[in-house]
């Protein structure tokens, strides 16, 4: 019988736990260069601005990962749309939370906004006024007293919200402009909205200046709305 020496044994080992060293190795290389990819969906979004005055328009940009067929928007204000890309008008004051769910050949996710979009509102009160000097605001408040006054120069219509009407906040019609408001509000302004809850919007200018005096200068009756007698 043919026989190895201990020194063929030896060699034959050698030999067999490198080609077992290569065959691991080998296999480790193959495993690294054919990774398992992870297929997920990951919902995202973005709004093109997230603060502002009523009403708000808002254009909203799905940034999902992934491949995504179909979308679901929530944007918090009892409204919802389906398409990728939704633009949304916020027409009330408040803070919303917006909530994005995205389907696809991978399965669904839903990402959440928590008090994303802040609605702030354009009304103000008469007290307010001197804090938008220059800015077109619609103020609300309570007209306390009127009066027309032709002995003045410009002979104007004041509509005080304040009794001390010198130093706060009023609405001046000039009598260029008193023919206007005769037809929208008779017999004249100061008697039809005496004691009426009202919103005016214009430009809030200040008058003298720097003197932090404020007051809604109005060439429109369309500019007041009553909303309270």
């Amino acid at each position: 019988m043919f026989k190895h020496s201990g020194a063929t044994i030896v060699m034959m080992l050698i030999r067999y736990c490198v080609l077992l060293a290569l065959l691991l190795l080998l296999v480790g290389c193959v495993t690294h260069i054919e990774p398992i990819v992870n297929a997920s969906l990951i919902s995202d979004f973005k709004a093109s601005v997230v603060e502002g005055y009523d009403p708000l328009h808002v254009t909203f940009t799905d940034l999902s990962a992934g491949q995504a067929t179909d979308w679901k928007w929530d944007f918090g204000d009892g409204h919802s749309a389906t398409d990728k890309a939704p633009n949304h008008t916020y027409n009330e004051p408040g803070i919303y939370t917006v909530s994005l769910l995205v389907t696809g050949p991978d399965g669904s996710d839903m990402s959440t906004k928590v008090d994303y979009i802040q609605v702030k509102s354009q009304i103000i009160s008469w007290q307010e006024a001197a804090y938008y000097i220059g800015q077109e605001k619609t103020v609300e408040g309570i007209i306390v007293e009127t009066s027309f006054s032709p002995e003045l120069k410009g002979k104007p219509t004041f509509l005080n919200f304040h009794k001390q009407y010198q130093n706060n906040f009023k609405c001046i019609i000039w009598y260029s402009d008193r023919v206007n408001f005769l037809k929208a509000f008779p017999p004249n302004p100061e008697t039809h909205l005496l004691n009426k809850s009202i919103r005016v919007t214009g430009i809030i200018e200040e008058y003298p200046t720097g003197s932090g005096v404020t007051e809604i200068i109005l060439k429109l009756p369309s500019q007041i709305q009553v909303v309270g007698e």
